[in-house]
């Protein structure tokens, strides 16, 4: 009720209290009026305080509609977060290469599995394209075909028989001349002798579903020297094993 309504009651009533007992002395009169002075100072007085509890509340109304807003904020983040942490964690996971527990070389000696070198980096098998390919082309030669008949029970048995398997094609620094080979650059030439060696794996019994391949040309060398010997060891395949 606005303080002018109640004022006006109030002084309704004093008038009517008057008319009730007749006429009231001008002191008694003004005592009154006194008094209901001090009521609507007191009335006025306590509306404000209202009015900045008010004020008050719908502050913190805001402030707590705009925690809640951060808040969800916050957790939006954290979901997305935790989506990247997994993916991250999968990506790790796939990474992972076999064999997991071979040792990195501390002496020039490298680590061999199945007969063959471990790359330290990748933990591949590495298979010399010497031993697999005639200079500058992708068919296997029988010796090749040997070797890798002898990986292929290996990755069908035991612990390998479940893993995942990326062929990878690996030349040499030194260009390709298109006068004596097919081959358009030494990235093609990588990525045929991989899939080659894919296929063969495929036709002796590896599944499909297993497999992959890339080639990687001159850009990941095994040996950054530029000997003969260095040259050499680049132009591989490796069989790089995952979970």
């Amino acid at each position: 009720m606005q303080v002018s309504k109640v004022l006006g009651l109030r002084l309704i009533g004093l008038a009517a209290l008057a008319s009730s007992v007749g006429c009231v002395p001008l002191n008694d009169y003004r005592a009154l009026e006194k008094r209901f002075n001090e009521q609507e100072t007191y009335i006025v007085a306590n509306k404000d305080k209202i009015r900045e509890g008010e004020r008050r509340q719908g502050v913190l109304t805001m402030r707590a509609r705009e925690q809640e807003r951060q808040l969800e904020l916050t957790r939006a983040r954290l979901q997305k977060s935790e989506i990247i942490r997994r993916r991250l964690q999968t990506r790790m996971r796939s990474m992972k290469t076999l064999p997991a527990s071979t040792p990195r070389p501390v002496d020039p000696t490298p680590p061999k599995v199945m007969g063959l070198e471990v790359n330290p980096n990748t933990q591949g098998l590495v298979l010399e394209n010497g031993v697999l390919f005639a200079s500058g082309q992708a068919a296997i030669k029988a010796s090749g075909q040997r070797v890798l008949k002898r990986v292929i029970h290996e990755l069908n048995t035991g612990k390998y028989r479940d893993r995942h398997i990326r062929i990878e094609g690996h030349t040499d620094s030194n260009p390709i001349r298109r006068t004596r080979h097919t081959n358009k650059s030494n990235w093609d030439l990588s990525a045929k002798r991989a899939l080659a060696v894919l296929h063969f794996l495929e036709k002796h019994g590896i599944s499909s579903k297993r497999l992959s391949f890339s080639g990687y040309g001159p850009y990941q060398p095994l040996d950054q020297g530029k000997s003969k010997r260095s040259l050499a060891r680049n132009r591989r395949v490796e069989i790089v094993l995952f979970e």
